[in-house]
């Protein structure tokens, strides 16, 4: 049996999009082992959604929501809340501040 994992949890603020989301056996995913009981296990996950996310967002382009949905495979009326917080220019945001709204509010 296998369950899915939010790398950022949703409690972090993580969002529900396709790299955020991985397959995890019962064991692997409550285990002692996994990233709910084991902080570098968690870390490891978390590390590697963010350099996923640094290869779709350059870090000094702007990107607008409808670009950001784009990317991510999500609807754009999705992230008007999660992105409300986030400070943009003209519409658009600052990759780094979209990578590290979709990591949680924190970079790792």
């Amino acid at each position: 049996m296998t369950e899915l994992h939010h790398i950022v949890f949703r409690s972090q603020g993580g969002l529900n999009f396709r790299l955020n989301l991985i397959v995890l056996s019962i064991e692997e995913h409550k285990g002692d082992d996994g990233p709910h009981k084991n902080r570098q296990r968690d870390l490891e996950l978390k590390r590697w959604l963010q350099g996923q996310l640094f290869e779709l967002f350059d870090a000094e382009e702007l990107y607008t929501l409808k670009e950001i949905a784009g990317k991510l495979g999500m609807r754009e009326k999705t992230l008007f809340k999660p992105f409300k917080r986030v400070e943009m220019t003209a519409g658009e945001y600052l990759g780094s501040n979209v990578v590290k709204r979709l990591m949680g509010g924190r970079f790792y």
